[in-house]
């Protein structure tokens, strides 16, 4: 399962949706995230109403949180692959306000290539052709 930086940061922070996204997680085999989902975390978690701490602080918070939980950090074997899913949901839905942002375009073209799902409660991505979990939301 690819973990989307929303669900980062709402665990983290014990929102709401903190534990839909923690039971789904729960029954996930090989969860992880890449890269870019991890630093729209460290960008969220960052500012002053969450952490308010610079982006290495909440760098190295991110990074213990995702080893706590197992949550590998990796890369896509397929580079190419994941640009072009993200071009082809952008086309599909949109970019902007009340569209998909540029981060979601790549969180659901990592899982797409993965052939994963999703964790996301995101409407708008839950929108798209990607099994986004948690499933009953």
């Amino acid at each position: 399962m690819f973990i989307d930086a929303c669900a980062i940061v709402s665990i983290f922070s014990g929102e709401e949706s903190a534990v839909a996204y923690e039971e789904a997680l729960a029954s996930a085999t090989a969860p992880f995230t890449s890269a870019l989902a991890a630093w729209e975390a460290i960008i969220v978690l960052s500012r002053p109403d969450q952490l308010d701490c610079s982006y290495r602080d909440a760098y190295a918070v991110v990074c213990e949180w995702l080893e706590l939980r197992n949550i590998a950090l990796r890369e896509t074997a397929s580079p190419a692959k994941v640009l072009d899913f993200a071009v082809q949901v952008a086309e599909d839905h949109g970019i902007g306000k009340r569209r998909l942002s540029n981060f979601d375009c790549f969180h659901y073209a990592y899982a797409k290539v993965a052939g994963q799902p999703l964790l996301t409660l995101d409407q708008l991505l839950r929108q798209t052709d990607i099994q986004a979990l948690p499933a009953n939301h």
